[in-house]
């Protein structure tokens, strides 16, 4: 039935630094619907890159419910799905293993938890998991595995000891009211775990508006490593180190490489798959000496008072 309304369009300010001036970046399809076009704007003030206008928090779910949109799938539809769950079973071993290199088995949140398969990992591990997931076609399938799923934050009755967003910033319109948030619930010597795209990645710069992680019109930011620091900080916490997701630069290059091919397959498994290995290469490799370069980027942060 919301199919059937108009969408509800806003025009943010800088969530970065405020500033309400703006000029164009780049012009970019929703990769379900490539008729339909959507503006990113750059911050004149401070550079920062995000989409505006923007569908309102009333009008956003209806952009989620393609098929092919795979955070929220359990069963893969296509290849491309087969990849991301067979990546993602490796991907919640290497986050688990991040997460205990700080902390030895506690209480965890993962806000925004998708289907729920991080949290069944660190539940497996030892942790008193919790979720937060506020699309009901994911949160039903995480019921299933019997984890605990809070409706609200303020329905969590104890701090706990690290709180993850794994690629879920940039699908938040508040932002700075749940830092807010999130920071009254992490217990002081508490981990604040954040992943999300890098703008200023190689494979950003080699497929530009074909870049699968702009992703509009559900990325509504597109973060560099500096714009992290400077949001954190304002919002009361300090990034003390920065890691990589292995395997985003390899997805992320070869689903790139596809929204360029367009539906020319001869095209993809040719010149697309060698752009794609090559720019997963060389972002890996460059990542070796410097995480400014990753595809996607893991924040550890603290509170700035923590003891």
């Amino acid at each position: 039935m919301d199919d059937l309304l108009p969408v509800e369009m806003e025009q943010p300010a800088c969530l970065v630094c405020g500033s309400d001036a703006r000029k164009p970046f780049l012009t970019v399809a929703d990769r379900f619907n490539i008729s339909q076009k959507f503006q990113l704007v750059q911050c004149q003030d401070c550079g920062f890159v995000y989409l505006s206008p923007r569908p309102g928090p009333k009008s956003i779910s209806r952009f989620y419910q393609d098929p092919g949109y795979q955070p929220h799938q359990q069963q893969a539809l296509s290849l491309s799905g087969k990849i991301y769950q067979a990546v993602r079973i490796w991907n919640n071993r290497y986050k688990r293993r991040l997460i205990e290199s700080h902390f030895k088995p506690g209480k965890i949140l993962d806000y925004g938890c998708g289907t729920g398969e991080f949290l069944l990992e660190m539940k497996n591990s030892g942790w008193k998991s919790y979720g937060y997931e506020p699309a009901d076609s994911a949160a039903a399938i995480t019921a299933t595995h019997g984890l605990n799923i809070i409706p609200h934050l303020s329905s969590l009755q104890e701090k706990v000891n690290v709180i993850t967003l794994w690629h879920v910033l940039e699908h938040v319109h508040d932002v700075h009211i749940l830092l807010a948030d999130l920071k009254k619930i992490l217990a002081p010597a508490g981990l604040l775990c954040i992943a999300l795209p890098n703008r200023q990645s190689l494979d950003s710069t080699l497929f530009k508006k074909n870049w699968v992680a702009y992703d509009a019109p559900r990325h509504l930011y597109h973060f560099t490593p500096a714009d992290m620091e400077k949001l954190l900080q304002s919002a009361g916490f300090n990034i003390f180190s920065m890691k990589s997701l292995p395997f985003d630069p390899w997805y992320n290059s070869f689903l790139s490489a596809a929204l360029e091919s367009g539906n020319n397959r001869i095209k993809l498994l040719t010149i697309g798959l060698l752009k794609s290995l090559f720019a997963a290469s060389a972002v890996n490799l460059l990542s070796l000496f410097n995480k400014n370069n990753n595809s996607s980027v893991i924040y550890l942060a603290r509170l700035v008072n923590h003891n």
